[in-house]
């Protein structure tokens, strides 16, 4: 008995009626005829009765489906598994993710890829901005969400997951704290506070002044950031994030001239992506938005 003709037979008898089984197939209704009588010619009984207003499964017909059902279901699942490991979807990868924000949104698009993927195993892992890029070099994460810009030639950029207005985090006692929004004019005295280790280029870019008139403290970490400004000890570029998700007390967040905004991009080792990551990006362009 042939793949096709037992589809169409199990087909058949779940719904009792020709046509239905002929649209749910995409076959014509002729064929579906001829495949029943082919197999009840080969053996030698009737599987369904028919009249001129249903179908019925007759004994043998019901025998066979009883049969029949578990056997052609565990033949579908390891094909669909084969097709899935073909296609480097399964195994297991990990993911870092840089702050609350991101991680929201990593978790709402794991989730959108599982649906499509359920063989691929996520692991995430929160890394630092001091070591913005030490984690994939190190391959302890395969894929990794990291703030934009990444001009690095052994790492390769991919689709934006998020793009947040960038804010000026001050002291809520700092001289610009009850301004409406901030120039670059207002920003020319202030230090502006980085984490440590950061390329030159990434801090150019998120600089509202030229570098050669920005005074800069470097810090070793995101949280130490937050403490120094809103200590009144410099003034910090961040993340509409940061308002909700690291609020504190004596903090202000004001807009700044212009519309900065920060962006977090999946980035990967370009020399080194795995099958699962590979599947994983496949449908992570899909699911960006």
């Amino acid at each position: 008995m042939e793949r096709q003709d037992i589809e169409v037979f199990l087909t058949l008898a779940e719904e009792l009626h020709f046509a239905r089984t002929a649209e749910r197939l995409r076959l014509a209704p002729a064929s579906i005829s001829q495949t029943i009588k082919k197999l009840e010619r080969r053996l030698g009984a009737p599987l369904f009765t028919r009249t001129t207003r249903r179908v019925d499964l007759t004994p043998l017909g019901r025998q066979l489906r009883d049969d029949l059902s578990p056997a052609y279901a565990q033949v579908q699942a390891a094909i669909e598994r084969a097709v899935t490991a073909g296609r480097g979807e399964t195994g297991e990868l990990c993911l870092g993710y840089m702050s609350a924000a991101v991680a929201r949104r990593v978790l709402t698009l794991i989730d959108a890829v599982r649906g499509h993927a359920p063989g691929i195993q996520v692991n995430i892992l929160e890394t630092a901005l001091a070591d913005l890029y030490g984690p994939l070099r190190r391959a302890e994460v395969d894929l990794s969400v990291l703030p934009l810009p990444v001009v690095e030639p052994d790492l390769t950029v991919g689709p934006v997951l998020l793009s947040e207005t960038a804010l000026l985090a001050v002291s809520a006692t700092h001289p610009l704290a009850r301004r409406a929004q901030v120039t670059a004019d207002d920003l020319a005295e202030q230090t502006f506070l980085f984490a440590q280790n950061l390329p030159e280029y990434w801090v150019d870019h998120h600089l509202p002044i030229p570098r050669s008139a920005a005074k800069i403290t470097t810090l070793p970490g995101f949280q130490e950031i937050l403490a120094y400004a809103a200590s009144g000890h410099g003034v910090a570029l961040v993340g509409t994030q940061v308002e909700q998700l690291y609020p504190r007390p004596n903090l202000t967040c004001l807009p700044i001239e212009g519309g900065p905004t920060v962006d977090y991009a999946l980035v990967w080792r370009t020399a080194d992506l795995s099958p699962p990551a590979t599947a994983f990006l496949r449908h992570a362009q899909t699911h960006r938005t």
